[in-house]
């Protein structure tokens, strides 16, 4: 069985919320399970997270089918490809929307081989998310050498909503140097992009600081301050009610105990690849498997490399 064939078999049932869906009186749900476009506001003006190639496609039909108008304003959380590579088909679709980022995301967007290697990706997402763009399909956005981002913004910037209330932009770094995330409160909604890491399963979070371990611990524990009622993951799971300090509580546990796995077996002697391979077994499961193998080993090898550098910290400043 190939990799494709695999994919199929376990992720064929696991689409079971129906798009779209009024997650809150002002925020609507798109997309499919894997990636997920909010629309906020009373007109439902912003798109948070702008997916892949095809879940915007989804998004498409599925706004077609409920009648509402397109989005204004297209909010990219952070720079990294299942995130930002659903611009150019939303900007085939709704022309006139802007695009919004962190400056420090609009600067990747615009390096042509970064934008390259987020395409490859985009094109190899097995199953009903295959893209196909470097064929340029008829109707279809051509792959781009650039995103171009209409407006920065930054955390501590508040997007103003038409029908009452905004959107207020939190600096989240820690995935990624360039990530946001939004309190839309006046629905209590909690718009947190990849900050908390991936939900594989209902009880287990992938850790994600793919670029530094105590910023991304930080940013949990600020987001924790916010009183929300909806935590909106752009992957898999959306949490409510009681559940949300939980979700917090397992995000700072899952990535605590990680690094000091790694850190630990580092200090035993264990070779790199051991524990690499070890992680990546552990991990690469259930909704996890909508990323190629290629993929995942990458970010493994990106959780060792930051739990190292975070140990030799700890070293150069004992306490």
């Amino acid at each position: 069985m190939n990799y494709q064939d695999q994919h199929n078999n376990e992720m064929g049932t696991t689409m079971n919320r129906s798009f779209p869906e009024q997650l809150t009186d002002h925020v609507t749900v798109f997309g499919n399970d894997h990636f997920r476009h909010y629309l906020v506001g009373e007109y439902q003006e912003v798109l948070i997270e702008c997916g892949v190639t095809s879940s915007v496609r989804d998004f498409a039909e599925q706004l077609s089918d409920s009648a509402r108008q397109g989005p204004e304003k297209l909010l990219a959380m952070h720079a990294h490809f299942d995130h930002v590579c659903g611009i150019p088909e939303l900007k085939r679709h709704f022309p006139d929307a802007k695009v919004l980022a962190s400056p420090a995301a609009a600067r990747v967007l615009d390096n042509p081989k970064v934008v390259a290697g987020f395409f490859d990706q985009d094109r190899k997402l097995p199953g009903r998310f295959e893209t196909g763009l470097s064929e340029a399909p008829a109707g279809r956005s051509p792959q781009p050498n650039r995103i171009p981002v209409d407006r920065t913004v930054s955390g501590g910037d508040r997007i103003a909503l038409k029908g009452g209330g905004d959107l207020e932009l939190i600096a989240a770094p820690g995935h990624s140097p360039c990530g946001l995330a939004a309190w839309f409160e006046r629905d209590r909604v909690l718009f947190i992009s990849d900050a908390l890491g991936f939900p594989i399963s209902e009880d287990t979070i992938f850790p994600v600081f793919f670029h530094t371990y105590r910023p991304y611990m930080e940013t949990i524990e600020k987001l924790a301050k916010y009183p929300a009622e909806v935590l909106a993951f752009p992957h898999k799971r959306i949490w409510q009610g009681k559940d949300v300090k939980a979700v917090f509580s397992r995000a700072l546990s899952a990535a605590q105990n990680i690094r000091e796995e790694i850190v630990s077996g580092v200090a035993k002697g264990r070779k790199l690849s051991d524990l690499k391979q070890m992680l990546f077994d552990r991990f690469y499961r259930e909704h996890l498997r909508t990323y190629t193998p290629e993929n995942i080993r990458l970010c493994v090898d990106l959780l060792v490399r930051r739990s190292i550098e975070d140990r030799c910290t700890d070293n150069a400043h004992p306490s």
